[in-house]
């Protein structure tokens, strides 16, 4: 049996590596653009007492309730900020990782399949403990309120829930790339 190769096919599959090259290290540079933005704009909002009453205070739930941002309030907000920040940074890590890796040709391995399930259970951890995050800010904007004037408040979005799931399927997408590089692995050991 005979294969003849075609020159217009073999162009047409490198244009598409070039491609999705291309797009990779675009994208492994937004990732570090990303980082950038949600440092700088996290203390950006809580630096700002007229950012903290009119963003973070509606997004968390106390709208109409007075919120009272003093040097200490905004100390703790940073400091409560930290965390999840932290967890963003780690995502956008990984992803820059795969981007890298794509845009050198390394698109199916376990290393991939490793960061795609740390991607998906940061999601999942985000999806969980965001409701937990915004009701800890709540209680840091209304502790120096007057008596009769603080406020818990606990909010569950969709969009939580969204990122559970996504980052549950981000899981499984990386359990299937795992299982499926290392067949990869075992089947390529055999040639």
């Amino acid at each position: 049996m005979t294969h003849i190769v075609d020159n217009r096919n073999i162009a047409g599959l490198r244009a598409i590596a070039d491609r999705r090259a291309r797009w990779a290290r675009i994208m492994s540079g937004a990732t570090l653009v990303c980082m950038a933005i949600a440092v700088v704009g996290s203390l950006w909002v809580w630096l700002d007492p007229e950012l903290v009453r009119g963003i973070l205070a509606p997004h968390i739930g106390l709208a109409g309730h007075p919120v009272a941002v003093t040097p200490a309030v905004q100390l703790a907000g940073i400091a409560l900020s930290a965390p999840p920040l932290a967890l963003l940074i780690y995502l956008l890590l990984q992803a820059r990782a795969v981007f890298s890796g794509f845009a050198t040709g390394i698109s199916f391995s376990d290393l991939v399949a490793t960061r795609v399930r740390r991607i998906g259970l940061i999601l999942v951890i985000k999806g969980l403990l965001s409701p937990l995050w915004r009701a800890a800010a709540g209680v840091i904007l209304t502790l120096a309120n007057p008596q009769g004037q603080k406020v818990i408040a606990i909010t569950i979005g969709l969009d939580d829930i969204l990122w559970a799931i996504v980052g549950g399927l981000l899981v499984a997408i990386g359990w299937t790339l795992g299982e499926a590089a290392r067949i990869a692995e075992e089947n390529a050991s055999f040639v």
